[in-house]
């Protein structure tokens, strides 16, 4: 096997890119032509609550199965071993947590906002407020950053211009969010979920076609040390563990189940049920896409490794995010056209993830910005959120456009503050949906908590802590068949000055950027906690979350007095707490306490009159 260099992008593979974007556009043209009735915020940002099944749990999948996990789980295989691969356990864990807890109670809400949970919760505007503007920035940041990462891996390895495809991916996306609303968004999903899969499959095929047997790809990954499914360290520094991954990656996950995009689409469809099933279906498709994922990195690893020529370690590409492109288009190179369904393939995830979000944050504008005059008048929101749409694309193309000016680390950063927050966000949705007892003030100071610790811990680690180590690279000697050099200078030690930046991976989504120069875990680090692994993020801020706002509302007499209506409390919870409903009166009613408790029917309040009087205080 002989390496040859990448050809240029073939005519049909511009072709099939061209047809791809067209479609996307066409749908939202559809149904923005279709539902040109659509005058209410209610059918712009929900369809009347009348989709499907099916169609709405396809487009909860791609809203987090980003371009980044596209190119990034494959690398992360590539370079760390297959222990990666325990983390579809911490993602059905998640999944179901959510299924159980916050779908069917924040279904059974009816709520535009999912943050506006949090001020019926706690009866505090300011906590709503903390969440509303947490949850925006992270939305805008993320998808600035699904925008750039593709982007830049194409400009590399297939030489498409960067600023091309950002404003190209960005303005599609505007358009038919924009116009079509949730219909345009969950049905586009669906295509770009199909597309996904046939460009996940056609590498996949052709990868086995070149590397052989089964034999031959268990014995390369041994050679190299990728085989690994033993790491049981309780060491949470240590990069990928079967707890880290199983047990840590729960809360890292769970934000993205909480996030205003999720709820907006459950809260889409016909009933609970329906609501709930809809979760439910993503086990097994996270499932199959992460051992599709997983199986293509162990492919890309022996593929070069048999052909004595590591793209990376030869300096082909100057980031491992650009490995899986760069292997898609080298075992493509025969097939004109499937480059192209490549190509669409991450467009899909950018696309998805980009219309996802303005969806989002055209919900949240519209019912936790705007002043209460304006939101008095419901026809008039639908406008206002389609022009929010335009405004946060054209924001979204400015981030990721601006990325370009910026060292390549900074994205990192910027992903490490996304997944840094969600713990604390998930955190606050729990200590309310569990914690009937938890006040306004315990769940502000927990979460700020929180997020100053995520934070320290996040910044402290990408500026001090200790790179992650590296398995053995692979050789370059098949890259330079008439050459002596037989190592590419990039492993040498004299360019070991360059700063040691951890690789790291967002709430829902994985990125690689490896060091140069092996290192393993830092006993001498300033502070031990600089070096904890990434999957271990979201479970600091969720416990800091929980810990310290309890405490807090302890210390400050809990919601003793007040009544806290059932329906804010997870349902699987309620019995638990004495949550009872008076069958006569049919009125709902909870005292808080310390411990569970029965209530006496001499405590009854009605459920409306505790929405209307104590949730605007």
């Amino acid at each position: 096997m002989k390496f040859q260099p990448l050809p240029s992008p073939h005519l049909a593979d511009y072709v099939v890119i061209g047809v791809f974007l067209f479609i996307c556009m066409g749908i939202g043209v559809f149904y923005g032509y279709r539902t040109d009735k659509q005058k209410t915020l209610e059918s712009y940002l929900f369809g009347n609550r009348k989709l499907l099944m099916v169609p709405v749990s396809m487009s909860l999948f791609v809203t987090f199965a980003s371009a980044i996990s596209l190119m990034g789980i494959p690398a992360e295989i590539y370079v760390y071993g297959t222990m990666y691969m325990y983390t579809v356990i911490g993602f059905l864990l998640s999944v179901w947590i959510a299924g159980v807890t916050v779908v069917p109670m924040l279904y059974e809400l009816k709520l535009t906002s999912t943050y506006e949970y949090l001020q019926l919760r706690f009866r505090s505007r300011g906590v709503r407020i903390l969440g509303t503007l947490i949850g925006m920035l992270q939305t805008m940041a993320y998808m600035g950053v699904t925008l750039y990462a593709p982007a830049l891996a194409l400009q590399t390895v297939a030489g498409f211009p960067l600023w091309l495809s950002v404003v190209v991916i960005g303005a599609i996306g505007t358009f038919y969010t924009s116009i079509g609303g949730i219909k345009s968004v969950v049905w586009t999903d669906v295509f770009q979920f199909i597309m996904l899969f046939i460009g996940l499959t056609a590498a996949l095929v052709k990868g086995v076609m070149l590397v052989g047997t089964e034999g031959e790809l268990k014995l390369q990954l041994e050679a190299g040390n990728r085989l690994q499914f033993d790491e049981i360290s309780p060491d949470p520094r240590v990069r990928h563990t079967v707890w880290g991954c199983g047990f840590g990656l729960i809360f890292t996950w769970l934000p993205s189940w909480c996030s205003q995009a999720s709820i907006q689409r459950i809260s889409s469809l016909r009933s609970k049920n329906a609501a709930q099933n809809a979760f439910f279906l993503l086990l097994p498709i996270i499932v199959f896409y992460n051992i599709v994922l997983a199986f293509k990195g162990t492919l890309m690893y022996t593929y070069y490794r048999m052909m004595n020529c590591g793209p990376f370690e030869a300096g082909f590409v100057s980031s491992m995010n650009q490995m899986t492109p760069y292997f898609v288009f080298d075992v493509l190179r025969s097939l004109p056209g499937m480059s192209g369904v490549y190509v669409s393939c991450l467009f899909s995830g950018s696309l998805s993830t980009l219309s996802s979000g303005l969806n989002a944050l055209a919900a949240n504008t519209a019912e936790d910005i705007l002043p209460r005059y304006i939101r008095s008048a419901r026809i008039s929101l639908a406008m206002i959120a389609k022009l929010t749409v335009i405004v946060y694309g054209v924001i979204a193309i400015g981030i990721a456009y601006t990325l370009q000016n910026v060292p390549g680390p900074i994205t990192q950063l910027a992903l490490a503050i996304f997944g840094a927050c969600g713990g604390p966000m998930a955190g606050l949705f729990f200590l309310g949906g569990l914690f009937p007892s938890a006040n306004w003030i315990g769940a502000l100071v927990g979460s700020l908590s929180a997020i100053v610790i995520n934070m320290w811990v996040v910044l402290g680690g990408q500026l001090f802590g200790s790179a992650p180590a590296r398995l053995e690279p692979i050789t370059t000697q098949g890259c330079y068949p008439n050459d002596t050099l037989t190592s590419y200078p990039m492993w040498n030690s004299t360019i070991s000055t360059e700063p040691m930046w951890n690789s790291t991976v967002s709430a829902i989504l994985t990125t690689v950027n490896v060091v140069n120069g092996a290192a393993g875990i830092d006993e001498t680090s300033i502070f031990p906690l600089y070096n904890l692994s990434y999957m271990w993020y979201g479970f600091l801020g969720f416990t800091v979350t929980i810990v310290v706002g309890l405490l807090v509302s302890c210390a400050t007499g809990f919601d003793r007095g007040n009544v806290v209506d059932r329906s804010l409390i997870f349902p699987c919870f309620r019995n638990f707490w004495g949550l009872e409903v008076d069958r006569l009166s049919m009125v709902e009613t909870y005292q808080v306490t310390l411990i569970p408790k029965k209530i006496s029917q001499t405590e009854h309040i009605p459920k409306q009159a505790i929405v209307s009087q104590q949730a605007f205080n």
